[in-house]
């Protein structure tokens, strides 16, 4: 008896894979997800045999300098890292230079820091006792001082701004007309600014005339500039003394690098 072959018409064949892709449509996600991972599981590795062939293989080559692709792509990222890391050692050289060139004291160091984050009035820089930081130390600003060292960890201190009222420093005024400083206190406003408090009028001082850190034993060896004096008027509380506000060199919040003064107490002897 000859064998009947079942030979479906084209439309029973579409009509019967319609139905199967509606039942695959109305079943749960999780099921259709199992069924996708065993499919995976099962024909996984016959499918990626092309493509990590084609990764792997490389065309024959007899020169000496032929290196494979992934090896070239990983010695790549390498010297792209070490590039940068060059760039960055220059540039801080380069900036290293510029503040040594304004402290020719040789007892004086300089440490280097970033800025990693800002609250009120503070900064908090990248570098701490393990750099030789301390607190006290008077920190610049493209060797402008901003403020001075409030606490020090292993790695990582915290910087009190000029702009703060719990910043006092010593400071002195330069009047270039009769070529001399008036010696005072500054603090902060706790805004943008500085106040210098309690100088009596019988010194002559203007608007423009510009405010240095004074120097401190084992701290600063030479004057820091500061900022400019941008109001002096009689004093409001009391009028026989000045109101006198001061102006940072720069905005503050435009900062992105310091330099740390670092005193070292046993150079030179």
């Amino acid at each position: 008896m000859a064998r009947v072959r079942f030979k479906p018409s084209k439309l029973t064949l579409f009509i019967g894979l319609f139905l199967f892709g509606c039942v695959l449509l109305l079943l749960p996600q999780n099921a259709t997800s199992k069924l996708n991972f065993a499919f995976i599981d099962i024909f996984g590795f016959f499918l990626n045999m092309s493509s990590s062939a084609a990764y792997y293989y490389q065309p024959p080559s007899t020169s000496p300098d032929f290196v494979p692709r992934h090896e070239y792509n990983r010695l790549w990222v390498v010297f792209s890292n070490l590039q940068a890391e060059l760039f960055e050692q220059k540039k801080q050289i380069e900036d290293l230079g510029k503040v040594r060139l304004t402290e020719p004291d040789p007892s004086t160091g300089i440490v280097l820091a970033k800025v990693v984050n800002r609250k009120d009035n503070q900064f908090i820089i990248n570098c701490g006792s393990n750099s030789g930081l301390k607190t006290g130390q008077y920190v610049l600003g493209d060797n402008a001082v901003i403020g001075v060292v409030e606490q020090a960890s292993e790695d990582i201190s915290s910087v009190r701004l000029i702009t703060s009222s719990t910043c006092k420093i010593p400071i002195k005024i330069s009047a270039p007309q009769i070529n001399t400083y008036f010696n005072g206190t500054m603090q902060g406003d706790d805004k943008n600014g500085a106040i210098i408090v309690n100088i009596p009028q019988k010194y002559k001082i203007k608007a423009g005339f510009n405010v240095y850190a004074a120097e401190k034993a084992g701290f600063l060896q030479s004057p820091r500039i500061i900022g400019r004096i941008s109001k002096c008027v009689i004093g409001e509380a009391n009028p026989v003394i000045w109101d006198i506000a001061v102006e940072p060199v720069y905005n503050l919040n435009s900062i992105t690098d310091v330099a740390v003064i670092v005193i070292n107490l046993t150079a030179g002897g």
